[in-house]
């Protein structure tokens, strides 16, 4: 093995010689071998990648907490402890799973700091994961529920996160890109005057601290002011665990400006202060290493720029594997205590429904010889009031048959005379109106068909109704072969809302049949229905050459048809929707055909 004098003379030999160009390449390579040999001591007194024992410890008991007390909020919050316990330690893997398990329990209470919060650290993992577009995506996440919420303190966070991000992004801002440096700086403005505002002094050290390390990047002068002027303000609310960061910071930035001697002297009290406060976190500790690593090659110190930089690259693969073994030792004290709580629950449940049995069996023999004395006496009275029910209900039967057989008849005759008025009139306009008029009768007339010929009275089956609509509109028109796509839930409407959601399809039915089937080859025809939370949800499409409302759009696409916001049918489908009290839209961003949605409460 080469001694590490060897190494030294290697690497302070100048850049132009061959023999240290091949020869560093060379000790690159063998270092990851070196390094998954050697059991270094910790320079900070234990491994750095352990999990604090005091923050795992406060998260175990907040959990526990709220566990006994059935607490939802509660344990969100532990899951998140666990997550920073776990950023602290490096094992963002780990951090990332309790994170997204406090998100599953946080979404159902709506928008809220925590929720906000919550997104910034996810985005914050994904960064570091190097998956900058799922870090942007919780990162916009972040900042629109706090913006709901009407959280400063969450907008602060997500405008921070952002700033971060576009950092990130690429560094080009670096090297006088304008509009990046303009981006960072746009978030960095705002995040400083959130924490202005509510006058936050741990949170304007933040900002300063941020901008500081920003300007550091650029090489700009006013980057040093900055982080003293951070170090300052968090000497003054006593954040002394905060100031290990501050000072590494402040060495970065007397290393940018070549002012090596107050660098070393930044890095030693940033490592002093970091030993004192015993603290766990692998950021601070990895770029502890990493600067004392460019102190020491900038001043040509080569020995000991090599052992630090072994070091910060056995964090490294500390870090991976402690990835992995966080993950796999989690997995089975979930397992666990998963087993464990469904055998709990199993026996408390088995407890209660003995419990339950003896009670309802009580009470079930009590009842039963309350009913057999009332049985007796009520038998005869129900026997007599059933008898006159029965003569009632077969009348009642019959004026309802007859009062249906009346209106059938009376539809029947109304469509009939639209029909021959319709087949008189000699303006194609005029007969198309009155086709269209005899069409919206059919529909009301299937409707009441349903609703009084079917097993459930005053009440139609969507699914039937609208089957029959659709197919007897595509028979009048004589439109080419088309096999109507239909996805109806199980849904009975009241004539209240079936009359006018009957319109409705009639009208866009006759509008595909117009506009839609003719001259394409291949016609679709798709209706969509389905219930969520007491709302029907209504969707139609076609495959047609798509539409635009004119005056609502402002612009059409090439080959579509233009429909007036003012026809006849437009007007008639708001009308019916308004009487539904829902809401519709056409979609004027489909590439081909048309989208019509709409949903009502039922």
């Amino acid at each position: 093995m080469l001694s590490l004098h060897l190494i030294q003379d290697i690497l302070s030999c100048p850049l132009n010689t061959p023999f240290h160009v091949y020869y560093r390449l060379a000790i690159s390579t063998l270092l990851t071998f070196w390094l998954g040999q050697l059991s270094l001591s910790s320079a900070y007194g234990r491994n750095p990648l352990n999990v604090h024992p005091e923050r795992l410890q406060k998260a175990r008991d907040l959990e526990q907490q709220a566990l006994a007390s059935k607490n939802t909020k509660q344990l969100a919050e532990a899951y998140y402890q666990y997550g920073r316990t776990y950023v602290f330690a490096g094992n963002y893997l780990a951090s990332q799973g309790y994170f997204l398990k406090s998100l599953r329990l946080l979404e159902p209470f709506g928008d809220s700091f925590e929720l906000s919060r919550i997104y910034v650290r996810l985005g914050e993992n994904e960064s570091r994961s190097g998956r900058l577009p799922d870090a942007f995506r919780y990162a916009r996440r972040s900042v629109a529920v706090a913006h709901r919420a009407r959280s400063l303190r969450g907008l602060g966070l997500g405008y921070g996160l952002l700033s971060s991000l576009h950092q990130s992004k690429s560094d080009s801002w670096m090297h006088g890109d304008r509009v990046a440096y303009d981006s960072i700086m746009y978030y960095q403005r705002k995040k400083g005057a959130i924490y202005r505002s509510l006058n936050d002094t741990l949170g304007i050290a933040e900002c300063s601290l941020e901008l500081g390390t920003l300007y550091t990047k650029v090489k700009d002068d006013r980057a040093i002011p900055l982080i003293r002027e951070a170090y300052d303000l968090m000497i003054l609310v006593h954040r002394d665990r905060l100031l290990a960061n501050v000072l590494l910071r402040l060495a970065e930035a007397y290393l940018a400006f070549d002012r090596f001697q107050l660098a070393h002297q930044a890095l030693l009290e940033a490592e002093q202060r970091y030993l004192a406060n015993e603290m766990d976190d692998y950021d601070v500790v990895m770029g502890l290493e990493q600067a004392f690593v460019l102190y020491y090659q900038a001043t040509g110190q080569w020995e000991d720029a090599f052992v630090h930089q072994q070091k910060a690259n056995k964090l490294a693969i500390d870090q991976l594997l402690s990835d992995r073994n966080g993950t796999i030792a989690r997995l089975n004290v979930e397992y666990e205590t998963r087993k464990k709580e469904a055998l709990l629950d199993a026996q408390k449940r088995e407890l209660a429904l003995r419990t339950q049995t003896l009670e309802t069996q009580r009470w079930l023999t009590i009842a039963i010889t309350v009913l057999l004395v009332l049985a007796v006496g009520a038998g005869f009275t129900f026997f007599r009031l059933n008898r006159r029910n029965q003569r009632i209900s077969r009348r009642n039967e019959q004026l309802v048959k007859e009062q249906n057989h009346r209106v059938k008849n009376n539809l029947q005759v109304i469509s009939s005379l639209l029909n021959l008025q319709a087949k008189r009139l000699a303006d194609e306009a005029a007969r198309t109106a009155v086709e269209e008029s005899q069409l919206r009768v059919q529909s009301m007339a299937i409707l009441h068909r349903r609703l009084y010929d079917g097993d459930r009275l005053a009440e139609a089956n969507l699914d039937e109704f609208i089957r029959e609509l659709v197919e007897g509109v595509l028979r009048t028109y004589g439109s080419p072969p088309v096999q109507p796509d239909y996805n109806i839930d199980p849904i009975y409407l009241s004539a209240d809302q079936a009359v006018p959601v009957g319109l409705i399809l009639n009208e866009l039915t006759t509008n595909a049949c117009k506009y839609a089937f003719p001259g394409n080859d291949h016609p679709t025809f798709q209706v969509d229905c389905y219930l969520r939370s007491n709302r029907i949800h209504i969707r139609v499409t076609d495959n047609g050459p798509g539409f635009d409302q004119g005056s609502e759009v402002g612009r059409t696409r090439p080959g579509s048809v233009v429909l007036k916001k003012e026809s006849f049918g437009m007007t008639l489908i708001k009308a019916q929707v308004n009487q539904l009290r829902g809401t519709y839209q056409f979609d004027p961003n489909q590439p081909t055909g048309t989208l019509f949605t709409m949903e009502f409460k039922i």
